[in-house]
């Protein structure tokens, strides 16, 4: 008795000392967003917008990749092929699964279908006509099935920055919205503005057998969910880590390229990058404390924030899920916190308050909580230098070693010609300065914006149909792909009220001759007959039967002939 009286005093009095030092972590989202300021004054702050719309001109690499696919592929598994086919060896991307996570959404994620992570891990070779894709640690998505929304991270090569973005409505019979989330909503987590992820032997994922076997059970089977794999190695996350890590530096890299050199640093941040093209050529044998190096931190010094640049903290402590069931520490917590039930808290990223009902996690587990930086950067300090190199590829060092004819005296002469002007006080952009030092406007796929349809607000409202019925029609069978698309050639249906999508649709006559498969199909004209064979509006269509012959018939109707008879 004596030594379970002890027993039990000294479990209270553990939990009482955890009481006194555990960080507190009352604020809601709301708050958060609304209290997070970011620094004033500073070059970056001035050149890299903090709205929730990219800067007019430019988009996130994410749409430029949707936009160039012609649309969003449904279902998921298309999307991850998408990845996969641009890959240049075929692989999937870099992926986890996390069926107990601390995402918005986590109240939506379990077992039988836990959140799917996903991030590009690839660079694509330059050839004549381009500069080849780099999306590793610029890319990253994570899915929940049963909240039919993807969480999309991405970069914006031109405005410097990362974008955050919604899928919304993405499901069988939905018509998805691509959305830009609330920046400020998204940054109480993502704190650096960029991706983040736990530290090992990350316990939360599906690398860890006890994980996978959950998983495996509740879904009754082994088989790939999404075409990813259910039973992963070690490796999946420890990469993923690596690229958060890789994505989460870039944004301090800006800050570095241009608070660290300044306003007036053009002659600093050319030097940074000289010194990023002798790294990224030749790592092994770059001295940091050559010449060329001490004067960069000399000109740092005249211009480098007095408080330092902080490299925001992108590793949240592991969380064992498993471990908060089992022992002591399991009947404690069943004890002190209500378990969520499936499908508890929010609905979708907007849902705020029904998730802020749900038990608080930890304060040192929840991504809510601040993060002290992971490092204070001065201005001796040149991590810009390695920062600035990761942006090049592969294939850019040797295009440009080749301009200059492998001779690193020859490549500095190049760095050396550029007008002062290159060096002005923006974003560092690994497109503009391979097409300043090669001296061609090469091709690059994810720049231009002339062809896309205007970016989309998250909470804009959706098309209310009310006086229109044949735009239920069109709803069901092709909103899905010509209302929302990225690429303005295919978005066609888009408006802010139902007398403007039906004029626009008036005005789209070939949509006649696209529905009519009565007439075409079969013929060399299949091709081009709507929905696709190979989409899901297809399938449901014909799986209407007459049905779906009737609303083809009124959709087609809708559009006046060419000939008005």
């Amino acid at each position: 008795m004596r030594v379970a009286a002890w027993l039990a005093l000294l479990v209270a009095a553990g939990v009482a000392m955890a009481w006194l030092v555990m960080p507190s972590n009352d604020a809601t989202i709301t708050t958060l967003a609304q209290t997070t300021k970011a620094p004033v004054g500073s070059v970056s702050v001035n050149q890299i917008a903090q709205t929730d719309l990219p800067p007019e001109g430019t988009r996130s690499l994410f749409d430029h990749l949707i936009a160039q696919n012609d649309g969003l592929p449904y279902p998921f598994d298309k999307l991850v092929k998408l990845l996969q086919d641009q890959h240049p060896e075929a692989a999937l991307p870099v992926n986890v699964m996390i069926p107990h996570g601390r995402s918005l959404l986590k109240g939506l994620a379990n077992n039988a279908h836990p959140r799917v992570l996903i991030a590009a891990d690839f660079e694509l070779a330059n050839k004549a006509g381009g500069l080849g894709l780099r999306p590793r640690g610029q890319l990253f998505m994570g899915f929940v099935e049963n909240a039919h929304e993807i969480e999309v991270l991405s970069y914006n090569e031109v405005a410097g920055r990362f974008e955050f973005q919604l899928v919304q409505n993405y499901c069988a019979g939905c018509v998805p919205r691509i959305v830009y989330a609330k920046r400020a909503i998204c940054t109480t987590c993502h704190q650096g503005g960029g991706p983040i992820f736990p530290q090992r032997p990350w316990n939360e994922t599906n690398a860890q057998p006890d994980i996978a076997a959950a998983i495996e059970k509740a879904r009754g089977n082994d088989k790939p969910y999404l075409s990813l794999p259910i039973h992963n190695a070690l490796s999946s996350p420890d990469r993923f880590d690596q690229l958060t890590d890789e994505g989460n530096f870039i944004n301090v890299t800006q800050r570095l390229w241009l608070d660290g050199c300044g306003e007036a640093g053009n002659d600093c941040r050319r030097i940074l990058l000289k010194l990023a093209l002798l790294y990224r050529d030749s790592p092994g044998s770059f001295d940091p404390e050559q010449p060329l190096a001490q004067q960069l931190r000399a000109l740092q010094a005249k211009h480098f924030p007095e408080d330092g640049i902080a490299v925001p903290e992108s590793d949240l402590f592991n969380r064992d899920p498993l471990a908060e069931q089992r022992g002591i520490k399991g009947w404690w917590h069943k004890l002190t916190t209500r378990e969520i039930q499936f499908g508890e808290g929010a609905l979708n990223n907007e849902d705020l308050d029904a998730f802020e009902q749900l038990p608080k996690l930890p304060a040192r587990l929840d991504p809510l909580t601040r993060r002290a930086p992971k490092a204070l950067l001065r201005s001796t300090d040149i991590d810009g230098v390695y920062g600035v190199a990761a942006l090049f590829s592969s294939a850019d060092i040797e295009a440009l070693s080749e301009r200059a004819d492998f001779q690193p005296k020859a490549l500095m002469a190049l760095v050396d010609k550029l007008p002062d002007t290159t060096f002005a006080p923006k974003p560092v952009s690994r497109v503009a300065f391979m097409r300043a030092l090669l001296g061609s406007e090469i091709p690059y796929c994810c720049l231009s914006v002339a062809d896309m349809s205007p970016p989309q607000a998250s909470g804009e409202p959706a098309l209310v149909i009310e006086q229109h019925a044949v735009l239920k029609d069109f709803e069901a069978h092709c909103f899905a792909c010509h209302r929302g698309n990225p690429a303005k050639r295919l978005n066609f249906m888009a408006g802010s009220d139902e007398a403007s999508v039906l004029a626009r649709i008036e005005a789209k006559t070939e949509i006649r001759d696209a529905l009519d498969w009565s007439r075409y199909a079969g013929t060399e004209k299949e091709n081009t007959l709507m929905p696709p064979r190979d989409s899901i509006q297809y399938d449901e269509l014909m799986a209407t039967g007459d049905s779906g012959a009737a609303s083809l018939q009124r959709m087609r109707e809708a559009v006046p002939s060419l000939f008005g008879f």
